[in-house]
C-alpha cells in the first residue's frame, strides 16, 4: 500500500482545538490593514508572533529602487514573528497586506505565557514552520534547477498553496518576474506556455488556475517530486 504524502500546507491555527484557537484570540490584538499596508518592516526588532485571522499577507523585500521581490504569500491561520520570540532577531521581510486583512498581534507575555501552559502550541508552531521550511527548500531548489516554465509553474502552486489560495493567485507579473528572478519579457513567455496547456488563466493583476488538480499533476509529473495532497 503507497503512503499518503504529508499535506504541507497545514497553518499553525487548523493544527490546533477549536477551544485553543479561541484562547489565543482571546489574548491577542485584533489589527486590520487596508490592502498594500505595511504591517511590518525588514530590521524591525519588537517580538511577537502575528496571526493571520483573515485576508493575506504578502512577505518580501523592498529593494533600493522601490521595486518588492515577494518571497512567500501566507494565507489564514499562517504565522510570522517567530525569529522575534525565540532566536531574539530582527525581522527579515517587510510585510504588507494582500487584500483587506486581519491579524492577531501576540506581544511575548501573552505568547510565552500560552507556549509555557499549553504543549500543542508548541507542537502546531513547530509543524507548521517546518512544513514553512520543507516549501521554502522547493522553491530554491526550483530557481536553482528547473527550466523556467516549470520554474514558474511550480512557484506559482507552490504560493497559491500557502496563501491559502485554491484557484487565484493575486500578484502583478512585473513583482512575480522579480520573484522568479527572471525578466517581464521571459515571465510571459513562461506563463503564456502555461496558458497554452490550458493550466492558467491571466486576468488583471491576477493569475487563475483553469483545475487546481490538473496545474498539481502536471507539476508533480514535471518537477520530480510529488509535493501535494
Amino acid at each position: 500500500m503507497t503512503k499518503k504524502p504529508a499535506r504541507l500546507t497545514s497553518s499553525f491555527m487548523e493544527l490546533l482545538t477549536p477551544a485553543l484557537q479561541a484562547k489565543i484570540e482571546a489574548a491577542a490584538t485584533l489589527m486590520r490593514y487596508a490592502d498594500g499596508s505595511l504591517i511590518h518592516s525588514r530590521g524591525d526588532d519588537r517580538p511577537g508572533l502575528s496571526i493571520v485571522k483573515s485576508g493575506a499577507v504578502t512577505a518580501g523585500i523592498y529593494g533600493p529602487n522601490g521595486t518588492f521581490v515577494i518571497a512567500s504569500v501566507l494565507g489564514t491561520g499562517q504565522t510570522f514573528g517567530q525569529l522575534t520570540l525565540f532566536a531574539g532577531l530582527p525581522r527579515t521581510h517587510d510585510m504588507t497586506a494582500s487584500g483587506p486583512t486581519e491579524i492577531l498581534q501576540l506581544r511575548p507575555s501573552a505568547f510565552f505565557q500560552l507556549f509555557e501552559t499549553e504543549p500543542e502550541i508548541a507542537r502546531a508552531l513547530l509543524t507548521s514552520t517546518l512544513k514553512r521550511s520543507y516549501l521554502l527548500m522547493e522553491l530554491l531548489d526550483a530557481q536553482r534547477r528547473l527550466p523556467l516554465t516549470e520554474r514558474t509553474a511550480k512557484v506559482l502552486l507552490l504560493m497559491m498553496k500557502t496563501s491559502g489560495a485554491d484557484r487565484h493567485f493575486k500578484a502583478r507579473q512585473s513583482d512575480l518576474a522579480f520573484a522568479l528572478g527572471i525578466s517581464r519579457v521571459s515571465l510571459g513567455k513562461a506563463l503564456g506556455n502555461l496558458k497554452g496547456l490550458g493550466l492558467i488563466e491571466i486576468g488583471y493583476g491576477q493569475i487563475s488556475l483553469t483545475n487546481p488538480e490538473n496545474m498539481e499533476h502536471w507539476v508533480t509529473e514535471n518537477c520530480d517530486i510529488a509535493l501535494f495532497t
